[in-house]
């Protein structure tokens, strides 16, 4: 490059460059330019969790803490004070819908985070190009992508978590140089941690690494110093925000799900009885590969550049500066350790923490990178203005971009949640559809949706919502949900999808009706003549010589009724009821059958499908003569959306508990000879 003036790209690797600083943790400055990459960084996440995050409210967790606080109440064990005192404020703003303004305020602390880790990776990196490179490398993971879409906790806790490990380094720095202002910085920890562990206990498993680091760095002489009391006792104070629990259970907000009311209901709520069961009961094989499977996806989560700079980091900065290599190494192992011993279905958040520790190690072994463009560039014979080490590291810089570029552009897609409206069409369909004063019964993770429609926006609040499947064990589902609980309402409905409760409820002789979204639950069957027709019993259809499909009506039955949709189009989250009426041929040999229907078309498949016994098991069929017909009722719910176009509505039936189908006379061509077309149904475009 002898001789060649200076273009645009080399003027953008100078200035890239002139950012990095030597690697000496004890000239690492916070300086003008330090904030405007944080505002920089800031700026990019937001935009991207704005354009990523739901625009209403999701399953689980997400509903419930959202209802919650909105009446600045309690969250599920052990209850989330810090996380409600700051999420009440945006639950009032006058924009948007209430669950619009949580998500957006987790964007907003999604953004914040990512600055805050920058501050944490330049402390450890000390280069401000490859702290800023570990900063968007983790922005764009998967997971830590996928929590800023909706409100939840564990954006908070990274951005707690992220400023605890600014304020441990920052501390460290004062005291390598004796400075007065240490213990400040101690202190102002030790607060931290308190508060932190009102937003999610999680964070408990930063102590161990913040013991070692204290440990370390001043011997245990400092554990015996006036101090410790200081510490514990701001510990303590930011540990107070518990209060709120027995301050806003006495008025017992909604959702009604967590509030306690006595000491002991407290102390429940505090440790978690129900979650403790899911706590180191898994196998240590089974942990093991739960823990190789969790860092074998930081290859997902961070690529596998991502993961060779990681593991290039971990050696330099285990040779230059060890103290703070274990204690980024007992973070990620007491995570993994903790994580991988705790069956829930969203253990996937729990490893955030191991994430945060390997995007440091990525910003070191990109500080490395830098370093080594900066050497390389240095040895070029006859190097002069146009190529010089700085900006040798800025073409370096340039380069290491890609990697928060390719996680950006591979996960925007599995993240995206702005079209994701499956809990609200869920939540709403339900609510349609039970009956006035009606009781519904669903687990944790339907229960939630619902609670929000109820409480939040004021859908249906004749209706009473008990989240009894997911109680902690068997036995107390069913000493929740007996006979004379059923009898209290004049209807009673059944959803799950997390938990096992129907099986329960069917070994108990309740019988399940399913009715789109939700199934009737009833505690008896009906009288036998209320399930028959009174129509003439001419097949239009034989199955076998056993069973006769007398007529399909996909129009609402009876007619009236409000609940159904009264056409053969639907799209998701809406429920089209269709009867279809059975009769008994003269081969009827006394046995149960079960019906298959199916929802399909050539170019897109089946998009839904539904299993039951005939007659959903209603009917005495010992006793069913012919010329009886029986009437049957089935909703066809699409819970997802799915392609638009003409469907076909297929049925065919078998024996119960065997796997050949009986041959129909009338079935479609090309059907083996068993599916019967009940109807055609229009499947609309997706829409909100």
């Amino acid at each position: 490059m002898r001789g060649c003036g200076i273009g645009p790209l080399d003027q953008l690797a100078a200035n890239l460059g002139e950012m990095i600083v030597t690697p000496d943790r004890r000239e690492t400055k916070i300086e003008r330019r330090d904030l405007m990459l944080v505002l920089v960084l800031f700026a990019l996440s937001l935009v991207a969790y704005l354009r990523t995050m739901q625009r209403t409210f999701g399953w689980s967790d997400s509903s419930e803490l959202t209802t919650a606080a909105y009446y600045l109440g309690i969250g599920h064990s052990p209850g989330y004070p810090t996380w409600m005192l700051i999420a009440y404020p945006f639950a009032h703003l006058p924009i948007g819908e209430v669950a619009f303004r949580l998500n957006l305020m987790n964007a907003l602390l999604g953004a914040l985070a990512v600055a805050l880790v920058y501050l944490t990776y330049y402390l450890i990196a000390t280069h401000r190009a490859a702290a800023f490179v570990g900063a968007l490398a983790f922005a764009f993971s998967a997971t830590f992508w996928d929590v800023t879409t909706e409100a939840d906790v564990f954006t908070l806790h990274v951005v707690l978590a992220a400023a605890i490990l600014v304020v441990a380094l920052w501390w460290r720095r004062a005291g390598a140089r004796r400075d007065g202002r240490a213990d400040r910085r101690l202190y102002l920890l030790s607060w931290l941690v308190g508060v932190s562990l009102g937003n999610h206990a999680l964070i408990a498993l930063m102590i161990p690494a913040l013991v070692y680091l204290i440990w370390a760095e001043q011997g245990l002489g400092f554990f015996l110093h006036r101090r410790t009391v200081a510490c514990l006792g701001l510990f303590l104070l930011g540990l107070s925000v518990y209060a709120l629990l027995p301050i806003r259970g006495m008025s017992n907000p909604p959702p009604h799900l967590s509030n306690p009311h006595s000491l002991a209901d407290l102390w429940a709520q505090l440790t978690a009885p129900g979650a403790r069961q899911s706590m180191f009961e898994a196998s240590p094989l089974i942990a093991l590969h739960r823990a190789g499977t969790n860092l074998w996806r930081l290859t997902s989560e961070f690529g596998y550049a991502g993961c060779a700079l990681a593991l290039v980091g971990l050696g330099v900065l285990w040779r230059r500066d060890r103290r703070l290599a274990v204690f980024l190494l007992l973070i990620g192992a007491v995570d993994v350790a903790y994580a991988c011993n705790f069956s829930i279905f969203d253990i996937y958040s729990y490893y955030l923490p191991l994430h945060l520790v390997w995007a440091a190690l990525i910003a070191v072994g990109a500080a490395v990178a830098l370093e080594l463009a900066a050497k390389a560039t240095a040895r070029i014979p006859g190097t002069n203005a146009a190529l010089t080490p700085a900006r040798g590291r800025g073409l370096a810089a340039a380069l290491l971009l890609a990697l928060p570029f390719t996680l950006f552009t591979g996960h925007l897609a599995i993240v995206d949640g702005s079209d994701r409206f499956d809990a609200e069409l869920f939540a709403q369909a339900v609510m349609r559809q039970v009956e006035p004063g009606a009781l519904i019964l669903a687990d944790w993770y339907t229960v939630a949706p619902l609670g929000y429609l109820k409480y939040v926006e004021g859908v249906r609040s004749d209706v009473t919502l008990s989240a009894a499947p997911s109680n902690p064990t068997e036995a107390q589902f069913n000493a929740a949900v007996t006979p004379d609980l059923i009898a209290r309402y004049p209807a009673a409905y059944f959803v799950e999808k997390l938990t096992y409760r129907a099986r329960s409820l069917r070994a108990r002789g309740f019988y399940l009706v399913p009715e789109g979204p939700v199934s009737r639950l009833l505690a008896d069957r009906p009288p036998p003549e209320t399930l028959l027709a009174r129509i003439p019993s001419r097949p239009q259809a034989r199955f076998g010589s056993q069973i006769g499909l007398v007529r399909a009506d996909t129009r609402a039955s009876p007619p009236g009724d409000a609940r159904l949709v009264t056409h053969d189009t639907l799209g998701p989250g809406e429920a089209l009821g269709f009867t279809v009426y059975w009769t008994p041929l003269p081969g009827y040999d006394r046995r149960r059958y079960e019906a298959i229907f199916m929802l399909e078309n050539q170019a897109s498949g089946r998009v839904w499908q539904e299993i039951v016994l005939l007659g959903h098991d209603l009917y005495p069929f010992e006793g069913w003569r012919q010329g009886q017909v029986l009437r049957e009722q089935h909703y066809i719910y699409l819970s997802e959306p799915s392609p638009p176009g003409e469907y076909d509505l297929l049925v065919r039936l078998r024996p119960h508990g065997e796997s050949g189908c009986l041959t129909c006379d009338q079935a479609v061509p090309g059907r083996q000879g068993r599916d019967y077309r009940l109807a055609r149904v229009t499947v609309r475009a997706a829409g909100r």
